[in-house]
């Protein structure tokens, strides 16, 4: 029995006959609709349909709201618009608060003449080169970059304000210190006040009601200054449980991915694990990759958990670490990189990937990542026996 199939059959408990081929009928409808619009954000099959058995709540919810409308009194029935369409019309009016998103203002140079390329590592150099063969020469490759500048993928950057509507509409109270907009102090029902300073992480986008705030830098600060749930669940505009307010991080056109808004948190505990391992030795630099994809180009790694599963690729090169966020589709993740015919070795332990980076050679770690709870995220090392390298 699928997800759905489950969903539907606790929705309609205490409905039977003609009513309940009714109430499956329409809420089969909905669902698949719903499944569709999230598949257009770029969801896969199993995501999606999570995505819109989430939309719709607890079937519990609705098997006690659809036995009022399918078994009360004609004049209630009416009221509540004769039946399911109507009841599912007035859940969606109650829907989260949506945040939303724009990308950060800037400019790219999409040229890569010979003087360009010089500038880059020899390592680069071939990764470019690579990709350059691959589209078909220079000028249809510096034509696919600037078609990609604003494809409406990368929404780093969220709206204050609707982040502060937002937390109203769930009564924690709200204020910004004068002339500070970027300082945000809040008050949960019942406890007191807490402040967040988001100077760093505000960013101005000229032609938008703003301030506008890198969302990874946003949940990252909160971490460190909120007490209470701090949580994040979804992959494509994923939902923000902040206390007991929640919203949604972007829209169907300006989409936000989870991978990115985690970025930021899940390389913060990743440079506590590598200064343990490290020793006295020096912590070398780690550089986030964003997660702009999918690339049919890009190497993919098979790894062993469900569609959704958010991975942390840690790679070392040039005695560099470059730490991605990717979520599983199905069963791989994109590696941040064409990798083309680069050799890399893999392993399952941070003190070898080390050592390695210290030798100056080329490997690569996964990391299963728990971020449910921003608190807390936790990195699980994946044994290399359980990822293997597919080439696009």
């Amino acid at each position: 029995m699928s997800a759905t199939d489950r969903y539907l059959h606790r929705a309609t408990r205490g409905l039977w006959g003609q009513r309940k081929r009714d109430a499956l009928m329409e809420l089969r409808g909905a669902i698949e609709d719903k499944i569709y619009r999230h598949r257009l954000c770029g969801l896969s099959e199993i995501e999606a349909e999570r995505a819109a058995l989430r939309d719709l709540g607890s079937p519990a919810a609705i098997a006690r709201e659809l036995g009022v409308v399918h078994t009360g009194p004609q004049v209630m029935r009416v009221t509540l618009l004769l039946g399911v369409a109507g009841l599912l019309g007035m859940r969606a009016a109650a829907q989260l608060p949506t945040v939303q998103a724009v990308p950060v203002p800037v400019e790219v140079n999409c040229t890569f003449d010979d003087a360009k390329l010089a500038r880059f590592s020899p390592a680069d150099q071939t990764m470019v080169l690579e990709r350059i063969a691959k589209a078909g020469g220079r000028a249809a490759y510096e034509a696919a970059c600037r078609a990609r500048v604003d494809d409406g993928s990368m929404n780093d950057l969220v709206s204050l304000p609707d982040v502060l509507a937002a937390l109203r509409s769930a009564g924690v109270e709200t204020r910004t210190l004068p002339g500070l907009d970027s300082w945000v102090q809040f008050r949960l029902p019942g406890d007191q006040w807490q402040s967040v300073d988001l100077t760093g992480a505000t960013v101005p986008v000229p032609a938008a009601a703003g301030p506008f705030v890198f969302a990874a830098g946003l949940v990252n600060l909160l971490r460190g200054s909120f007490v209470g749930t701090l949580k994040l669940t979804g992959i494509v505009n994923p939902i923000l449980h902040l206390g007991a307010a929640r919203m949604q991080l972007g829209t169907a056109a300006r989409p936000v991915r989870a991978t990115n808004v985690v970025s930021l948190a899940v390389a913060d505990e990743f440079e506590h694990q590598l200064a343990r391992v490290s020793g006295s030795g020096e912590v070398p630099t780690v550089h986030s990759s964003a997660d702009d994809g999918p690339h049919a180009s890009r190497t993919r790694l098979a790894v062993p958990g469900p569609d959704g599963t958010l991975y942390a690729l840690v790679g070392t090169e040039d005695r560099q670490f470059r730490l991605a966020v990717r979520a599983a589709q199905r069963g791989t993740v994109e590696l941040p990189c064409d990798c083309g015919t680069v050799a890399f070795g893999q392993t399952g332990d941070l003190k070898m990937l080390l050592d390695w980076n210290r030798q100056g050679r080329t490997g690569l770690l996964v990391y299963a990542v728990n971020a449910t709870d921003l608190h807390d995220v936790k990195l699980t090392p994946v044994p290399a026996a359980q990822v293997t390298r597919e080439e696009p």
